[in-house]
């Protein structure tokens, strides 16, 4: 089974999750070469999303939290962040920030984390909480700029969209 298409900066290449039997992992899809290429081989990978540059994809290691793959399949995935249950949703257009959802207490809330691109990845630095209320919030996305955040919450009774300025100050 297929799941969670996630579509490269550029258009060729498409991120996915591939379930068979018991476990999920993360695939690449090439269109103009028709060949597949296994990202993650542990059977618990979900939630693939590209990074700006298309060299990298996030994704949730279940119980192990948030990892980070080149996309070209060459070397190991690598840990990005300690957050447990931290979900991949946005990077900002120059990759320098990732906006994620965290489970805590029973609600979602939403963090970011600044990040670093070297020879040998992608690092992750401390992680800010950027929106946490007794309400869910969720799915957040960064505007183009970088200036703004959208993100979904039901602190009216309802999920609704909501948009604050990036840094909230």
């Amino acid at each position: 089974a297929y799941g969670r298409p996630s579509m490269s900066p550029d258009g060729q290449r498409l991120a996915i999750e591939v379930s068979e039997g018991s476990g999920t992992d993360i695939w690449s899809y090439d269109w103009q070469r028709d060949t597949m290429t296994r990202l993650t081989f542990t059977g618990n990978a979900m939630f693939p999303l590209w990074s700006p540059d298309g060299r990298y994809i996030a994704f949730v290691a279940l119980g192990e939290g948030m990892s980070v793959a080149r996309s070209d399949g060459a070397g190991k995935p690598q840990p990005l962040s300690q957050s447990k249950d931290g979900r991949p949703m946005s990077f900002t257009a120059d990759g320098k920030r990732l906006a994620f959802n965290e489970l805590s207490s029973g609600k979602i809330h939403l963090w970011t984390v600044p990040l670093e691109s070297d020879g040998a990845g992608l690092r992750a630095g401390k992680p800010e909480v950027f929106l946490q209320t007794p309400a869910d919030e969720r799915n957040p996305s960064f505007s183009p700029d970088g200036r703004w955040m959208a993100y979904s919450s039901d602190e009216s009774g309802t999920f609704q969209v909501y948009v604050r300025a990036f840094p909230d100050k």
